[in-house]
Parts: structure tokens; C-alpha cells; sequence
């Protein structure tokens, strides 16, 4: 009888330990934003503007709007539009164009691939070590039958979402 109470009671004292460790592991550690000063409080994004030979009229803002969501959903950054800003984004779409990958046996592609190049001008006032100028591309496939009008709509919020994770990452956790 004696045994079972103690086996209740060590059960209960390992379920609270491992549940304080995970707390205190969790208030420890976060993902989103480690490489960001907690002193620095605004950022500036500016409109990214489409310089692409293939013109989307809806390009230029999807690709600002996304990528100031992203640091305002994952820092606690604050959006401005003064050049005073601790941090700021600037840049262009430079490429945006469709061409052919997976050639086949009779010469014709079975896949197309949408293809989207951003260069990001990021300028650290705080800390100028970490400012850079690069470029960053990602893309997606789509089936040969298609039409790019006809694949576009489904492709580019992916193209977008690897693109600002790229930015995201390269700028809060100086990958």
C-alpha cells in the first residue's frame, strides 16, 4: 500500500517538474526576432517598386504589404515612415518572368517555372555591421498546359511567402 502512494506521488512531482521546465525553456528561447535589439522600437519599409520586365499591376503592393506583415506579426517593431527609423528597408522588384524547365523527349516543357527577384537594400541605424544590399529569388512550378495568367494567382502567394521569409530571416536572424 505504501508503495502506490509513493508512486502517486513521485508521478505527481515529475508531472509539476516537467511542466515548470517547460515553462521556464519556453520564456527562454524565442524564434521570431532573436537577432532584434529589444532598444530598438521602429522600422521602415518602403514601397518595393516593380522594375520587371513582366509588369503586375498588383505586384509592387502585395510584395510591401507582405513583407510588413511579417515584421509586424513577428517583432515588436513598429511601422513608420520616418527615416529616423532604427531600421530601414528599402529596394525593388527587379525579376519577375516565366520560362520553361523539365524539357521532355519532343523538345516541349513539361513544367513552367514563375521566377521573382527582389533586391533589398537594409540599412541598420543602430548597428551598421549588419546593414547589406542583396538580391533574393524564389520560385515556383506550374504545369505546361497552363497559361501564366491562368497559374499566376495560385503560385505568387507562395513566391511571396518565400521571399519575405528570406528577407525576414536574413535581416532578425542574420542568416
Amino acid at each position: 500500500m505504501n508503495l502506490r502512494k509513493n508512486k502517486k506521488r513521485f508521478k505527481y512531482i515529475y508531472c509539476i517538474l516537467f511542466g515548470l521546465t517547460a515553462l521556464v525553456l519556453n520564456s527562454c528561447y524565442t524564434l521570431s526576432g532573436s537577432s532584434i535589439d529589444p532598444n530598438w522600437e521602429t522600422i521602415k519599409i518602403s514601397n518595393f517598386p516593380n522594375y520587371a520586365p513582366y509588369q503586375n499591376p498588383n505586384l509592387s503592393q502585395q510584395f510591401t504589404d507582405q513583407l510588413q506583415d511579417i515584421f509586424n506579426n513577428r517583432t515588436k517593431l513598429s511601422l513608420t515612415n520616418s527615416e529616423d527609423a532604427d531600421l530601414l528597408i528599402d529596394g525593388e522588384i527587379t525579376n519577375y518572368q516565366q520560362s520553361s524547365v523539365a524539357i521532355q523527349a519532343n523538345e516541349t516543357a513539361g513544367k513552367n517555372r514563375l521566377t521573382m527577384t527582389v533586391r533589398v537594400r537594409y540599412q541598420n541605424t543602430k548597428d551598421e555591421t549588419k546593414s547589406f544590399d542583396r538580391t533574393f529569388s524564389a520560385y515556383e512550378d506550374f504545369d505546361a498546359n497552363l497559361t501564366l495568367m491562368q497559374a499566376e494567382s495560385g503560385l505568387l502567394d507562395s513566391i511571396l511567402e518565400q521571399l519575405t521569409g528570406q528577407i525576414f530571416n536574413a535581416i532578425a536572424m542574420d542568416w
